[in-house]
């Protein structure tokens, strides 16, 4: 029985870091006391989670024993420290409304991610020659991106894990 063509493939490759919990750097227990705000993105730390709610963050900040740290995804993007790398690739990148519609549903994706957990956020994007690579400060994040391409566009998707540190490496591939 042959695979069609147009059919989308998705290959995982697996290891034994699967089995295994890795885990996150950035999310050391106890780095945060409650309330926290972090000064650059405005979510707050309130019963052991991070929130992205402006009446909190206003009633926070009259707090007077809040405390002021960066949350662990504004450390991710300034330390450049990404969980999760899409690589987009193939022939749709020669059609710009192609990429400007890739380029729509990625943000889009991002903001629905965000609603359960603001924590994931796309670092930077990179136009290189042959390909789009994508860094997102979450695993989750990149596995959702590549998901809802192959969904929209189809393609070929690839998910690669590391096999020492926490990060996933998703190939989309259209052409």
């Amino acid at each position: 029985m042959g695979l069609k063509k147009d059919k989308p493939v998705e290959v995982v490759k697996k290891d034994k870091m699967l089995d295994e919990k890795i885990h996150d750097p950035y999310m050391v227990k106890g780095m945060y006391s409650d309330p926290t705000i972090c000064p650059t993105c405005g979510l707050v730390f309130h019963n052991k989670t991070w929130k992205k709610d402006p009446k909190l963050l206003e009633k926070v900040k009259k707090e007077k024993d809040v405390e002021y740290k960066d949350c662990p995804a504004c450390r991710k993007i300034k330390d450049n420290y990404p969980l999760g790398l899409l690589i987009i690739q193939g022939e749709v990148l020669n059609n710009p409304e192609k990429v400007r519609e890739v380029m729509s549903l990625v943000k889009h994706e991002e903001e629905k991610e965000q609603v359960s957990n603001p924590l994931a956020r796309v670092m930077k994007i990179e136009n290189l020659e042959d390909r789009i690579e994508i860094s997102t400060t979450t695993e989750g994040l990149a596995t959702r991106l590549g998901k809802a391409l192959n969904k929209a566009h189809q393609g070929n998707l690839e998910f690669i894990f590391s096999d020492n540190d926490k990060f996933l490496r998703v190939i989309w591939k259209k052409d």
